[in-house]
């Protein structure tokens, strides 16, 4: 599920280390040895995410023998079995000083956040070392696996891609407009875009994530923290100045947008060329068409990935100031794609009711 996520593992020994390090506390740890039962109203998504003990940690991931199903560089995320009958992932970060605060600060942003199409944060953990987030599962992985994965067999089809960019855009509408204060994710890409049982979007990986306009490491700057963004997503803004806003959010969900629309990667795997400029000049150009994802077959509407395209290339505007802010975006898809988002609108109108 949360591969190429953001939500990082650590090398190979640390399901070991972390066994290893839960055996030798058991004695001394300040919670009972018999875990608490896993609330059905929370595991629903209903409740708040709850505080919980490294015991039921423990039980849900079976001692973290379960299923690794993200790895990366700085946490793993396992498995888990929450009920008889209801699955969870298990992000369980690295223990460092500096790990441990950008733990507690995704930790902050993920505890005020509640929108149906961000995913969904169970509870936590956070009485040791090794910080522990506990999200609801996505069974269909991420959209990156999905519209690039070696496994793939059939192409999403663009009702479906159109539908995932409009419940991301509400979701970016909701952290940049609605949520108070503002919040910039920092890092939107498609494997940052996990897919639930009904194949709808859940924005996820709140790592970079933070609240206004904030200076980023790298530019001369004390902050801190990495320069935001994945490479291909990256605002080059962000690149030049090191500060990061809701505009460097709109850069990245332009390209989002492209990857959509092509079937193609942020950034091409044997040539190194960005998306933006390698189709950039063919939509400016009024050709959409020779760019949309071959593997359509033709599947799709011209005038909505006109729509689509052109919407992403004001997006990815040179200029920060003529991009459209997040609001702006909802509203052209909503308006321009009206047939195709009514699939989806009623069950969305009803989950926005929070």
């Amino acid at each position: 599920m949360f591969q190429g996520c953001g939500l990082f593992a650590c090398v190979g020994r640390r399901g070991a280390d972390i066994r290893k390090r839960g055996e030798a506390g058991a004695a001394s740890s300040r919670v009972a040895a018999e875990p608490a039962v896993w609330d059905e109203e929370e595991a629903d998504g209903a409740g708040a995410a709850r505080q919980m003990a490294w015991a039921e940690v423990e039980s849900a991931t079976g001692g973290f023998s379960s299923r690794v199903i993200g790895h990366g560089g700085f946490s793993t995320v396992y498995l888990a079995s929450l009920t008889s009958n209801r699955l969870g992932a298990v992000k369980v970060h690295c223990s460092s000083e500096r790990l441990h605060r950008a733990f507690r600060q995704e930790l902050d942003v993920l505890l005020s956040l509640r929108h149906p199409h961000i995913v969904r944060l169970l509870g936590y953990c956070d009485e040791r070392d090794e910080g522990v987030l506990v999200f609801e599962y996505a069974p269909n992985g991420d959209l990156h696996e999905t519209l690039h994965g070696a496994s793939v067999h059939a192409a999403l089809p663009w009702s479906r891609r159109v539908a995932v960019a409009f419940q991301v855009a509400t979701a970016l509408e909701y952290l940049h407009d609605s949520h108070s204060p503002a919040v910039i994710h920092g890092d939107i890409k498609a494997s940052n875009v996990l897919l639930d049982g009904n194949m709808d979007a859940k924005l996820c990986d709140f790592g970079f994530a933070h609240s206004g306009v904030t200076p980023t490491a790298g530019r001369g700057r004390s902050s801190g923290r990495a320069i935001m963004g994945s490479p291909g997503y990256v605002d080059p803004q962000l690149l030049r100045t090191g500060v990061a806003n809701k505009e460097s959010d709109v850069y990245s969900f332009g390209v989002l947008l492209l990857e959509l629309v092509t079937g193609k990667e942020a950034v091409c795997r044997e040539t190194g060329r960005r998306l933006t400029a390698a189709v950039g000049p063919t939509v400016i150009e009024g050709n959409t068409a020779d760019v949309v994802d071959r593997r359509l077959g033709g599947e799709y509407d011209a005038a909505e990935a006109t729509v689509v395209a052109d919407l992403a290339m004001r997006c990815v505007s040179d200029s920060p100031g003529l991009r459209p802010s997040m609001a702006d975006v909802v509203h052209v898809l909503q308006e321009k794609t009206t047939a195709l988002i009514s699939a989806v609108g009623s069950r969305l109108d009803r989950k926005m009711m929070f």
